[in-house]
């Protein structure tokens, strides 16, 4: 049975940003089911692969620079706001670096120097002494290791995080993405707040020829049958949202605040979205994901034996950060403040030629 000092479940952006930073002072272990060391499988994460501008600051401060063979067209400068609620659309400058999410982790991953355990499923870890017992299995075969310590980087659904037995959660959504033909040549990012749908928001994602649409529905409503509403009044507008080509789905969190986070206890510690760690007002997790992961390697080279306080401490920064957004909450999700922001153009941009949604919008309420 191998032993390492560190075993990550999880090599998304926050698995692997930690393994990264701690592989060179420790023997670590990083799991993921997907084979990241192969040809892409059926196992894909459920991501836009859109890196926002805190994602791209946070890359910056850790000296990446994003290769070229991750991206994909288009590279969008703009979103478009659709407000089903208060019959508007809108269009604001922003910068998004578009990639593919699967060769984006899998560039990540190549960045780390460690032992790999891909296409395992992490089942279960017993506290056996100062080590836990951990259990992976691919297909019917199980391989027990054993670590010092444990890292959740397993998402929303954390496998790891049960093991806490934490009661704290944020509010839990159904994330539903279908895939399609580009057929419109729509260039730009789509933002759709329609209440009748989600708490939350809708979007729409251009991908090289194809084009994804994903919702966000709240856990308990049925979320196929309120996706597929949302799909019916976007092609009303005109997006040809018919014939998928692919559906996805995924868990997804959004915290309340701070109070939702749960950092870890004993020798466990969760990073990343298996924290609670993503944007309430965006859903944005990739900037949170490495912020977190790095936070938790510097705790772990400065004090392994508390070094769970330590991480409590470095990630003030990131739990103020949900709080001030937990703030800005109100002018994107009530209704009536939303249309006093949008009405106001105040940092809205003018389209050369107005697309066919705005147009339909006027005439459909």
């Amino acid at each position: 049975m191998k032993t390492y000092d560190i075993a990550i479940i999880g090599a998304g952006p926050a698995g692997a940003t930690l393994a990264r930073e701690l592989g060179k002072k420790y023997k670590v272990l990083l799991v993921d089911g997907r084979n990241l060391d192969k040809a892409p499988g059926k196992v894909i994460k459920n991501c836009g692969g859109l890196i926002a501008p805190d994602a791209q600051k946070a890359l910056a401060s850790f000296g990446l620079a994003i290769p070229k063979s991750t991206l994909v067209s288009p590279q969008m400068f703009s979103v478009k706001v659709i407000d089903f609620d208060n019959s508007l659309v809108q269009n604001y400058q922003r910068h998004y670096i578009n990639t593919d999410r699967e060769l984006f982790d899998r560039w990540l991953v190549g960045l780390t120097n460690c032992d790999k355990a891909f296409g395992f499923r992490f089942k279960n870890a017993v506290k056996k002494g100062s080590f836990y017992e951990i259990t992976l299995s691919k297909n019917s075969q199980k391989v027990l290791v054993r670590a010092d310590i444990l890292i959740g980087a397993d998402g929303a659904n954390s496998r790891v995080k049960k093991l806490l037995q934490d009661k704290k959660e944020p509010k839990k959504y159904i994330s539903i993405q279908e895939w399609f033909k580009n057929s419109q040549n729509i260039n730009e990012y789509v933002a759709i707040f329609d209440k009748e749908i989600s708490d939350f928001y809708s979007w729409i994602i251009p991908k090289e020829n194809g084009l994804i649409f994903g919702t966000a529905i709240e856990e308990g409503k049925n979320a196929a049958h309120f996706h597929n509403l949302q799909k019916q009044k976007l092609n009303a507008l005109g997006y040809n949202l018919h014939a998928s080509v692919k559906k996805e789905g995924c868990y997804l969190f959004r915290p309340r605040g701070s109070r939702d986070l749960t950092l870890g206890k004993d020798k466990i510690a969760l990073i990343g979205e298996a924290a609670g760690f993503i944007s309430p007002t965006s859903a944005e997790g990739i900037s949170y994901a490495m912020l977190s992961a790095n936070a938790l390697a510097q705790a772990l080279i400065e004090n392994r034996e508390n070094f769970l306080k330590l991480y409590s401490v470095k990630c003030r920064f990131l739990k103020r950060n949900i709080d001030l957004k937990i703030a800005k909450y109100p002018l994107m999700y009530n209704r009536f403040l939303r249309r006093l922001a949008i009405s106001s153009n105040i940092g809205a941009i003018r389209v050369s030629k107005e697309s066919f949604a705005k147009a339909s919008l006027s005439l459909s309420f």
